[in-house]
């Protein structure tokens, strides 16, 4: 029997995602879509083509929302066929053999990458790794990762990689919020692999970095304070002065938690003298978070752990001022700045910001954020009696 091409490609597309669906058989799925099992072979197998109206039924029980009939409707169109492929790969679906696994043919996809990276960055930020992480995945999975194994020549491979590696250490972060460790790790040690391909030194450095914070949150000093000296010794090595105070502030976070309050100290100073000397117009997006806020909010964390109340607040305080539209870091940034109010005995401004907080997150999910606001819970319960405390209680239950 002849295999029409475009039909295969078509019939792969129904059976990746109704094996992806994970809750059908092909007699169950023949079932469902009133047709018979060897039908659905035949049309996973490229020997024939569905009906409209059995298309429209299988994009029913898929949740395709007409994604398979612009693909088969797409045989005269190479362009169209491949936006379809790379919509399908988005959701997951890889198709082996088709133009979305290989180069693409309008040239180098590392500008298109990076838009996309751009894009992805804005939403994980507004809503948070619960809702960013698996189309970042996705995309870095079929899309951005192949473009760096099929690129043509070692120029578009470089630059490939350098767009990957962005991507890459997004969907770290993201993996992160979401409360993905040990994905997160694996996005992190990628970034900086990729990084070292493309011979981007400070994106592989900031890499680094975000695994000294991810080991710090987790409560890992060690860990922590192991990755971020590798990361100043890079910095060191770049000249970077806003990539070096950021690595000196891990590795005051780091002694802070083992609880060696004048190593984590000397580390803050230092990181205030580079990010003092530091040339902040230019930097690249994957450290526009450094800044005076995010600096007063590592202070903050770091006297906090350290148990200097006092000092804690007034850090906490001076981030919270600076920080102003909603998103998934303001609301993290405002919920830290309740919790170290609390732990200050200073109960109704703890109140404020966690009510503040309780908005600005309102549309995110994130891993991060909901430990926060059970941390929150628990520091506010000492001030149970107190009007504000008890307004926001009844804001967090409802």
């Amino acid at each position: 029997m002849v295999v029409d091409e475009h039909a295969l490609t078509v019939g792969r597309a129904v059976r990746a995602l109704r094996e992806q669906a994970g809750r059908f058989s092909r007699i169950e799925f023949a079932r469902a879509c009133h047709t018979s099992e060897s039908h659905v072979k035949n049309i996973e197998n490229g020997h024939k083509r569905p009906s409209p109206q059995l298309l429209a039924a299988i994009e029913t029980e898929l949740g395709t929302n007409g994604l398979l009939a612009e693909l088969a409707a797409a045989a005269g169109s190479a362009v169209r066929r491949r936006s379809v492929l790379r919509s399908l790969a988005l959701m997951g679906v890889f198709l082996p053999g088709t133009e979305a696994s290989g180069p693409d043919v309008d040239g180098d996809q590392s500008a298109a990458v990076a838009a996309v990276t751009a894009s992805l960055r804005v939403l994980d930020n507004q809503h948070g790794g619960g809702h960013a992480h698996h189309p970042i995945v996705a995309y870095f999975t079929n899309v951005a990762h192949p473009a760096v194994r099929h690129a043509a020549t070692e120029t578009a491979r470089t630059a490939a990689a350098a767009a990957a590696a962005e991507l890459a250490l997004l969907a770290g972060w993201s993996a992160f919020d979401a409360g993905h460790h040990a994905s997160a790790r694996t996005y992190f040690d990628e970034a900086t692999s990729l990084a070292a391909a493309a011979a981007m030194p400070l994106l592989a450095c900031e890499a680094v970095i975000a695994a000294s914070n991810q080991a710090a949150i987790g409560g890992d000093a060690t860990g922590a304070a192991r990755h971020a000296e590798a990361a100043i010794a890079a910095a060191t090595g770049t000249g970077d002065r806003a990539l070096a105070g950021e690595a000196r502030m891990a590795l005051a976070h780091a002694h802070a938690l083992a609880g060696d309050t004048r190593a984590a100290a000397a580390a803050m100073n230092a990181a205030a003298r580079d990010m003092d000397r530091a040339d902040a117009p230019g930097a690249p997006a994957w450290i526009g978070h450094v800044g005076p806020a995010w600096f007063d909010g590592r202070i903050a964390q770091c006297l906090h752990l350290a148990g200097d109340r006092a000092n804690a607040a007034a850090a906490a305080a001076r981030t919270a001022e600076r920080t102003k539209a909603p998103s998934r870091g303001t609301a993290l940034n405002l919920a830290h700045t309740a919790l170290v109010m609390f732990a200050a005995d200073r109960p109704d401004e703890g109140a404020r910001y966690a009510g503040d907080a309780w908005t600005a997150g309102r549309s995110v999910q994130s891993a991060r954020l909901d430990d926060y606001w059970w941390r929150i819970g628990r520091a506010a319960d000492r001030f149970a009696g107190i009007d504000a405390v008890a307004a926001l209680r009844e804001t967090m239950h409802h």
